[in-house]
């Protein structure tokens, strides 16, 4: 990703490609910061911008789409989970835990996704609170799954919701990836170091443009 400013010295561009980059990693998402320090200054005359290691790093940039996480089934799924109060860790204390970049507690742990289509058996309160064997789908990806965030009660309501109702990022279904927001640090590392310059130009994604550069 470069911004081109057809007027901006070569040794002008090289600086701000360091600014740009600069601004970028600061904005960044990180757990490990790997990929916040794959990202690394590109320049030449007439234009600045930046490369980055890891494939994900332009995923967060850019967003993803929901989707079903249908390639689960039937797999055990690692997964680190926040935990601010330590509750998860008191409940499974040889747990491995880490702390990010940013400062989060979380907690390893493990969940099987079942077969597609998959059911079990499970033991409810039935009628006179008589305790009951009932068959209900198993967790596998698109059964029906618990709500567990709803949008709270007046007055802590989020603007623009209704409280009772299913919070967003959570649809009741089971192994359902609820998309992810872009961020567009890149973007705004190349706006920000343009306007620490003084430049003036436009943010380009391709690099048709450049025919030196080795893609």
């Amino acid at each position: 990703m470069v911004y081109v400013a057809p007027d901006l010295p070569i040794d002008q561009c090289y600086e701000a490609a360091r600014l740009a980059v600069a601004h970028a990693q600061a904005l960044c998402p990180k757990l490990t910061g790997t990929g916040a320090s794959g990202i690394k200054p590109l320049f030449g005359e007439g234009y600045f911008g930046m490369t980055w290691e890891q494939p994900y790093i332009w995923i967060q940039n850019t967003g993803a789409k929901p989707f079903l996480m249908r390639s689960l089934a039937g797999r055990t799924i690692p997964m680190w989970i926040d935990d601010p109060t330590g509750s998860v860790l008191r409940d499974n204390p040889k747990a491995e835990t880490r702390t990010t970049a940013s400062g989060r507690t979380q907690v390893l742990i493990f969940r099987r996704a079942a077969p597609i289509g998959s059911r079990k058996m499970v033991t409810r309160k039935g009628a006179g609170g008589k305790m009951i064997k009932v068959e209900v789908p198993a967790s596998y990806p698109g059964a029906a799954g618990r709500i567990s965030n709803r949008e709270a009660a007046m007055p802590s309501t989020t603007p623009g919701r209704l409280g009772g109702r299913i919070a967003r990022g959570n649809i009741g279904i089971r192994w359902y990836f609820p998309g992810l927001s872009p961020r567009n640090f890149l973007e705004e590392g190349l706006n920000r170091a343009a306007t620490d310059m003084g430049t003036w130009g436009h943010i380009s994604t391709g690099y048709d443009f450049l025919p030196d550069i080795d893609t």
